[in-house]
């Protein structure tokens, strides 16, 4: 097996473990009181906008999108620690800051069209790229690293047969 092959292997297997366990925290406990963190200033933002009902339980479910950028930088290979933990602190604040407007866009739209169709044509856009922005963070902040994953290096090169 090749060197890269190994590290891609090493990379998907800690991945999932670190997945695995991060949802069960998840799941146990943290993700009420991660919702509850904004509750506070979202009606705070509330009162001054003139939102009288909280979308806050429509979108809880898309704060997991925690886990997938936590376990993507947790388990990348070959970053020392300091750096690791830095732009991890960055992702996560980018990802808080992003969940505190969601929060106030979707009760915004929530107050004006509450459940219906058009609701669910300003929210499905709203939620998509929340979904989406973990991996987009995660290749931003780590692209060296994700490209090295998959260089040969020459000490490798030297050793691995050629087809």
């Amino acid at each position: 097996m090749s060197a890269v092959k190994k590290r891609l292997l090493l990379f998907l297997l800690s991945l999932g473990v670190v997945s695995g366990a991060l949802t069960w925290i998840w799941f146990q406990d943290l993700q009420v009181r991660y919702a509850m963190l904004f509750r506070a200033p979202a009606q705070f933002v509330f009162r001054q906008l003139g939102i009288h009902k909280s979308g806050l339980l429509l979108v809880i479910e898309h704060f997991t999108n925690l886990i997938p950028f936590i376990a993507l930088t947790v388990s990348l290979p070959g970053i020392n620690l300091k750096r690791r933990l830095a732009r991890l602190g960055l992702g996560l604040a980018v990802l808080a800051a992003v969940h505190f407007i969601l929060i106030v866009a979707v009760s915004a739209v929530y107050n004006a069209y509450a459940l219906s169709p058009t609701a669910y044509k300003y929210m499905f856009p709203l939620l998509t790229v929340n979904d989406a922005l973990p991996l987009v963070l995660w290749f931003l902040l780590f692209s060296e690293e994700i490209i090295a994953m998959f260089r040969v290096k020459k000490r490798d090169a030297a050793v691995e047969p050629t087809p």
